[in-house]
């Protein structure tokens, strides 16, 4: 009796040498990218010599380790380029271990500001919660993208068993399944903000590439409803919300930090006081490095410079979605829909924070804030979205070859047919009948 073996999956191969040709857009991204990038330092050093020079003892603390930090994600970032796409979507499962056991790590280091968000070893700190975004957008977007699509013909409609398993289960609740034990493990940090922008930026994975239908749109909508009321359930449960939120909701003075980050963008005014010269920077406004930097953006350069950084991450997320959607395939239009997911979503959230429009989260500006591994992890980041835009302009130029092809053999079909057809008339004027 023969013995069947299972067939083991191979391991899709690391390296892509050439990812493809670079087109038009992608090279548009990445100066948008660059200029972001370069922006982003300068407002550093701006906003932190000060700082550094009383805390560290070095005006040139933050904006050093920065630049160092710059560095080593533009060479992630060109290493991430050429890795294949494939090869991630295998990663993803096993990594998500990894993931939840550097969270369970996390919960036992030290506490700061009473929350275990950091893991520290040999000087070098990581932020847990910044590999659980990348490995969620890797793992969710494989699990959607593996789902069953039905495309369906006019007048053709699904069972309604067969539209329930495909659309509920297959298409929303198995790839949103992973962010649970994250969610759980994120809250007890306590770290509430990371688990809202994971699940904003799953659910707008998973709403614009239509996974779900009508009921990825039912839970965003119950979602938005019910926020606010949940925010104020975990109040009740975890005590460090309870100030950020009453500072938010007026419900007491508001803390001093919301307040000095207000009087920064008040006194920018139109132009601002020019770059260098912010007051709220010299130790009044608590992280100014970091999650205010853009109130001292407002300070220095005022409503026209606050606006022009806003327009070059819209600028940069527009083109990011629509190398997203020229993708290869649904899986590169997913991961790449997440990576500009979070960015918009980080931007948003933060610049929300600084003007007191929802309540202090912690969430940082993406490029501008200081933080070395969460600049090193949005670097790789991009190098997955360098390689998603390569590889689907070598898909588009492959299928625009094939079309030519299918053209020249029709019009060749098309000369010959006509070659082998017979005109009467000419005929019969040879015959002589006419």
């Amino acid at each position: 009796m023969a013995t069947r073996h299972k067939k083991r999956k191979m391991i899709p191969p690391m390296i892509q040498k050439d990812p493809g040709p670079w087109s038009q857009l992608l090279l548009e991204w990445l100066a948008t990218l660059a200029v972001i990038i370069v922006f982003g330092l300068v407002m550093l050093y701006s906003a932190s010599y000060t700082t550094g020079y009383l805390r560290m003892g070095s005006s040139l603390h933050y904006i050093r380790q920065q630049l160092i930090c710059a560095a080593a994600g533009v060479i992630l970032m060109i290493a991430f380029s050429f890795i294949d796409h494939r090869f991630l979507r295998w990663a993803a499962k096993p990594c998500y271990w990894i993931v939840l056991a550097l969270l369970v790590i996390t919960r036992f280091m030290p506490a700061l500001n009473g929350c275990h968000r950091w893991i520290r070893l040999f000087g070098v700190t990581l932020q847990t919660s910044e590999l659980a975004k990348f490995e969620l957008i890797l793992l969710c977007s494989g699990i959607a993208a593996k789902a069953e699509h039905v495309e369906l013909k006019p007048g053709q409609r699904l069972n309604t068993k067969d539209w329930f398993r495909i659309r509920f289960w297959q298409q929303l609740v198995k790839p949103i399944l992973p962010i649970s034990l994250v969610a759980v493990l994120l809250i007890i940090e306590p770290h509430l903000s990371a688990t809202i922008l994971i699940v904003a930026i799953i659910g707008t994975i998973l709403l614009l590439t239509g996974c779900g239908g009508i009921f990825t749109w039912i839970c965003a909508a119950v979602g938005i409803v019910s926020l606010q009321p949940l925010l104020y359930l975990v109040k009740s449960l975890v005590g460090y919300m309870e100030g950020r939120l009453n500072s938010w909701s007026g419900s007491e003075d508001m803390k001093d930090q919301t307040l000095q980050s207000l009087y920064a963008i008040g006194s920018g005014g139109l132009t601002g006081r020019g770059l260098g010269n912010s007051v709220e920077k010299q130790l009044w406004l608590p992280e100014s490095t970091n999650d205010f930097i853009f109130s001292v953006v407002c300070e220095e350069l005022g409503f026209i410079g606050a606006v022009l950084i806003i327009v070059l991450f819209v600028v940069f997320i527009l083109q990011g979605l629509k190398i997203a959607y020229q993708a290869e395939n649904l899986y590169c239009t997913m991961v790449g829909i997440g990576i500009m997911a979070q960015i918009a979503w980080q931007v948003f959230c933060n610049i929300a924070v600084v003007t007191n429009t929802i309540p202090n989260t912690g969430i940082s500006l993406p490029f501008f804030s200081s933080g070395g591994t969460s600049l090193m992890l949005l670097m790789m980041e991009m190098g997955v979205m360098v390689n998603i835009g390569r590889n689907g302009e070598r898909a588009a130029q492959q299928r625009e070859q094939r079309r030519a092809e299918r053209e020249a053999a029709r019009a060749a079909q098309d000369a010959e047919r006509a070659s082998r057809t017979i005109d009467l008339d000419a005929a019969r004027r040879a015959r002589g009948e006419v």
